[in-house]
């Protein structure tokens, strides 16, 4: 092996059965993993397990030593990360493992790929709830009328409700903000994100969107309630006595 060649084994597969357009794939996601794109070429496809062998041009080869020894470090280098787990999840979709071995023979990477823990899954569930967003889109042709709600980036869409309701809520159209209260049906994904299935409504409420400072200034204009002035203060309290002989 040359002092500038990297080996990229696939233990599923062999030269062989290694089809052309997942090589394709796992090359270039191991470009991406290798970087310096320019002097990193592929030089060969060995026997056995199909080992994908790299060669990396002399002026390159310490930078893209140091790049793949830190791969699995806390802090690897940028854009390492995101190949190691393109690779790693291919090889969990093929039923493969793998590993990067270097010029020397030594492994630098492993990646676990079908042995790694399994992500946790969980039932889809329904719950009653609220959701907010502006309506973007409102109708439907059957009895249940449907709506998309848009918040931010998070587009809300499966929302039925009744057309009464759907009539009441078309002003609102690409307006001010609404939160929708009724029961969803709710799926928990295994990175931590949650979708949302279907809604049904029950009621809604329009959302005031004046800014804070103007809710803040409307706050504070509020006399404190059942507020009485300190100088008859002890005369309006007398005053709710019914009797000499009341209690207190």
């Amino acid at each position: 092996m040359s002092n500038s060649e990297y080996t990229f084994r696939i233990d599923v597969f062999t030269p062989d059965t290694l089809p052309m357009a997942r090589l394709a794939e796992y090359m270039a996601a191991l470009a991406d993993l290798m970087g310096h794109k320019e002097t990193t070429h592929f030089a060969r496809i060995e026997e056995g397990s199909a080992r994908l062998v790299s060669r990396v041009e002399q002026q390159d080869a310490p930078k893209v030593q140091q790049r793949l020894e830190r791969v699995l470090d806390a802090a690897p280098p940028h854009g390492t990360g995101k190949a190691f787990k393109v690779l790693d999840d291919m090889l969990a979709e093929d039923n493969a493992v793998g590993e990067i071995i270097g010029p020397t023979g030594a492994l630098i990477i492993p990646f676990p790929g079908r042995t790694r823990p399994k992500a946790l899954t969980f039932p889809a569930f329904r719950q009653h709830g609220s959701i907010d967003g502006q309506i973007v889109s409102i109708g439907g042709r059957d009895k249940t009328a449907h709506v998309t709600l848009q918040d931010g980036r998070v587009t809300f869409t499966n929302i039925d409700l009744d057309r009464e309701t759907a009539r009441e809520l078309a002003p609102h159209l690409y307006g001010s903000k609404v939160r929708l209260f009724g029961s969803g049906r709710w799926e928990r994904h295994p990175e931590g994100t949650w979708k949302l299935l279907a809604f049904s409504v029950d009621h809604y409420e329009i959302l005031d969107d004046a800014p804070l400072s103007a809710v803040l200034t409307d706050i504070r204009s509020i006399p404190p309630r059942n507020a009485v002035s300190t100088d008859t203060l002890y005369e309006e309290l007398m005053g709710l006595r019914v009797g000499e002989d009341d209690v207190h």
